[in-house]
């Protein structure tokens, strides 16, 4: 998890440097290199995470347009990658929960990111602690028709953040970037 403003920045650097390297040194499929710059979207979030970390989530101009603006940016651009880049806008009902997810989230993260009441303090964007069910459709949206990732998020990812962390579920991009791009690193 990203349980501060340097690991948020490493995490990035770490996510784009081994996502640029796979795009510019290695011959990838088309499916691969899709999901190489699906996870340069996904890890982007990690800047969000590191300007909520650096003004130490003050109730500021900064954090409402972080919180308001880029989460809910970044988050969308997930949703149309993989919905209209990957899957080519093909499925109707895709399609058309892409659209309602999207407004959801920017409705979601409008206000103020706050830390989470632990130790970590990792950041709650907007304030509004992600639910199961969003993560489950989330989940869905971003990765379909890739069951596994879906899969994996559900039954690992998101069990180990509740017993970890208790919450702050949008920390799970840092820990997931790490693993993807380590993952396509190796796999490629």
């Amino acid at each position: 998890m990203c349980f501060s403003f340097e690991v948020s920045i490493v995490t990035f650097l770490n996510s784009w440097l081994i996502g640029l390297y796979l795009l510019t040194k290695r011959k990838l499929t088309v499916l691969r290199r899709h999901n190489v710059i699906f996870l340069l979207i996904f890890s982007s979030m990690q800047i969000a995470d590191a300007i909520l970390w650096y003004i130490k989530m003050k109730k500021n101009k900064i954090n409402y347009l972080v919180s308001s603006i880029l989460i809910p940016t970044l988050l969308s651009l997930q949703v149309i990658y993989n919905v209209y880049f990957i899957n080519k806008g093909k499925n109707k009902y895709l399609n058309i929960m892409s659209v309602i997810v999207i407004i959801y989230i920017f409705i979601k993260f409008h206000g103020y990111s706050s830390p989470l009441c632990n130790k970590y303090g990792s950041p709650v964007w907007g304030s509004n602690e992600i639910t199961f069910k969003e993560i489950l459709i989330f989940s869905i949206l971003i990765f379909y028709p890739q069951w596994k990732p879906i899969l994996i998020t559900i039954c690992v990812f998101i069990p180990l953040i509740y017993i970890f962390v208790e919450g702050s579920y949008g920390s799970m991009w840092c820990f997931v970037s790490n693993i993807i791009a380590f993952y396509y690193l190796y796999a490629s």
